[in-house]
């Protein structure tokens, strides 16, 4: 397929966030995505992903943006540009 990420790719990012997510925000998946909603608006958007992930150290600063893109691309089931805690929690349980 089309996507931008191979199986390593995806290893590796999961890896990165749960990693992220257990040592520096209390394992607790509603507190990560507090942590990332900036705005409060209830959903993550690109810029909000894009600091997770380079939080996380995935990508680079060149790159960060198209993990960011790619990430949003493969969560956001209704295609609002935005992935809504519902959408986040389903994708950090696997």
């Amino acid at each position: 397929g089309g996507d931008m990420a191979g199986e390593a790719e995806r290893r590796e990012l999961t890896e990165k966030d749960t990693k992220l997510v257990a040592d520096k925000l209390g394992g607790g998946l509603n507190r990560a995505f507090a942590h990332y909603d900036g705005n409060k608006d209830g959903r993550i958007d690109s810029a909000e992903v894009g600091q997770h992930l380079a939080d996380a150290g995935v990508g680079n600063w060149f790159t960060c943006g198209m993990w960011a893109d790619g990430v949003i691309g493969a969560l956001d089931a209704d295609e609002d540009s935005t992935i809504p805690g519902a959408e986040f929690q389903a994708a950090m349980k696997g």
